[in-house]
């Protein structure tokens, strides 16, 4: 649990007896109680519950229309309080049956108030899970809140693809808390043209078993926030604070609802980067990303146009090839899962990768900071293929590598061999991105780099091979030998065929990419080529999109 809840449940708690430590009358009097009511660094109160013991806290939270409070100040501190368990009940009378709000009718939905959270309870869980918080979708579906179980509160995901908080329920063996962020709160309140009502009550036992025969009460309203209640006392032995503070939005509404807002605190930051400024041909160092310091095609201006090019060391998308469940690293294109997206960046010759000023101001501040500790100084140009699509607008002369790949091994798929129109290759796990997840080209000269692109195109291609449709064609050319695997087949029909000379091309370079993967870090066994690993990847991926190619053409000729 982070500090400041702790730190919230220790003083709520030491509020609760603090009249107990103090032998001073004006102990049961104190007001010390009401810091329940401040922001916690972000965060406020919605509900709270200390009454599995006497005295303490009770608050519980409603949605109020901001048109109605000056009535409802004047009900104030008289207030009866019923917490729903659901939002529609079903209703019946003799024979007829129908859905009722937890508000009572319909057409009074913009002037009740309404709950923002119900008690249900479900029997179905384990014991002592049964009651359980779930809230209001007028809370979660504005704010696009998901309930995740691993953080025990309703969250949405943040720009850089992680689960922020939105919501926080604790349930400890004293206090059980409801929170949210102010922001969230101020954002709902905004849309709903709502104020926040935190019915509550305070109470302090100076016995066991006071006398409640006489009483002595009297209004309130406090100067320091927004609330109305009554003070009771009976005979010094027991005190009760009983009202409702009206919380309104302290955020601006145009700042949170306005296009393109952000909960990422540091949103408007950008980092400094080396840039090249090919509008005037130079190099600027510690340059801010800010684009108030760049301009477009449009405008008549000195400043470097916002598609100055940035250069950086490849290693800065190890982080992304290393992590596919959480980004996704296309060819062109990299994303976080529900959070940020780059828009464009590709591989020079020099294997320095590179995007645009425009875009990668796009990313978030910390994401900024990654690839900075990448940036370097151009090597050389742009892509040719970056130059064509991003300038010329036109589409590149060749394609990718790893769309060659993914054509052949296409084409590889759908192709039916024989008569009985066998299909010797299918993706593994059924389609390209699930069989070709973690395949990426080698651009540097990491060797973890390297291992991890001989696993990923094995998967790719050997692990598609289908041994029976494999072993069926085998069988109609003489293969009697059971224990033959899927590369051993593809061996013996080309030698079957009379195609010798296509077997060190197809067979022996399939069969020497297992056997690399063999000798990978999945099994321990640690062993790379001599020479550069870069020039290995390349080649080992073309010889194999070549044995493809070969094969397709053998298997077409083929008539069984």
């Amino acid at each position: 649990m982070l500090a400041i809840f702790q730190n919230l449940i220790n003083r709520i708690l030491k509020v609760q007896n603090s009249h107990k430590e103090l032998s001073d009358d004006k102990a049961m009097l104190s007001r010390n109680w009401e810091f329940i009511f401040s922001d916690f660094d972000g965060w406020i109160v919605l509900y709270c519950s200390t009454l599995g013991q006497a005295g303490g806290y009770w608050i519980y939270p409603m949605l109020c229309p901001k048109d109605n409070i000056d009535s409802l100040k004047e009900n104030l501190p008289s207030f009866s309080i019923n917490p729903s368990s659901a939002a529609y009940g079903h209703v019946m009378s003799g024979d007829e049956h129908w859905l009722e709000p937890c508000w009572g009718h319909y057409e009074d939905f913009k002037t009740s108030e309404l709950p923002l959270f119900f008690l249900r309870q479900y029997y179905g869980y384990p014991k002592g899970k049964e009651n359980y918080y779930e809230f209001n979708q007028l809370v979660t579906h504005p704010l696009d809140l998901h309930w995740s179980s691993i953080k025990n509160s309703y969250c949405s995901i943040g720009g850089l693809g992680a689960e922020i908080e939105k919501i926080k329920i604790i349930n400890d063996d004293k206090v059980n808390l409801i929170l949210i962020r102010r922001n969230a709160l101020d954002k709902l309140l905004h849309l709903g043209e709502w104020v926040l009502l935190r019915y509550f009550c305070f109470n302090r036992f100076k016995t066991a078993s006071p006398s409640f025969n006489t009483s002595i009460s009297e209004q309130c309203e406090s100067k320091e926030y927004e609330a109305k209640f009554e003070i009771r006392t009976c005979d010094d032995e027991y005190i009760e604070f009983r009202g409702a503070q009206i919380e309104r939005p302290k955020t601006p509404k145009e700042q949170l609802l306005s296009w393109g807002n952000s909960d990422d605190d540091e949103e408007n930051k950008y980092a400094d980067f080396t840039v090249y400024d090919w509008k005037n041909r130079r190099i600027l160092k510690n340059y801010s990303l800010d684009p108030i310091n760049f301009a477009n095609y449009f405008i008549e201006s000195d400043l470097p146009f916002e598609t100055s090019p940035i250069f950086f060391n490849a290693e800065v998308l190890d982080k992304y090839k290393t992590n596919p469940d959480k980004y996704e690293l296309e060819e062109r294109t990299i994303s976080c899962r529900g959070g940020w997206y780059l828009q464009t960046y590709d591989i020079n010759e020099h294997d320095q990768v590179h995007t645009y000023a425009v875009y990668l101001a796009c990313l978030p501040y910390k994401e900024q900071l990654h690839w900075l500790q990448y940036n370097e100084n151009p090597k050389g140009s742009i892509s040719k293929r970056a130059f064509q699509t991003d300038f010329e607008a036109k589409w590149p002369d060749e394609k990718s590598k790893l769309q060659l790949l993914k054509n052949y091994l296409e084409k590889l798929g759908n192709l039916k061999v024989g008569k009985e129109g066998y299909t010797i290759w299918s993706p593994k796990g059924g389609d390209w991105d699930l069989a070709s997840k973690g395949l990426y080209y080698v651009n540097s000269e990491n060797p973890n780099q390297w291992h991890d692109f001989i696993i990923a195109l094995a998967n790719t291609t050997n692990e598609g091979f289908q041994v029976k449709p494999l072993r069926k064609i085998a069988s109609s050319l003489g293969n009697n030998d059971e224990n033959l695997g899927t590369l051993g087949l593809i061996k013996f029909i080309l030698e079957s065929l009379d195609n010798k000379e296509q077997i060190p091309i197809i067979h022996g370079v399939l069969n020497e990419l297992q056997k690399r993967r063999g000798k990978g870090k999945v099994h321990g066994i640690w062993d790379i080529p001599d020479g550069s690993l870069i020039e290995d990847a390349n080649k080992r991926l073309q010889d194999v999109i070549l044995a493809i190619e070969k094969l397709i053409e053998v298997l077409e000729a083929l008539e069984i």
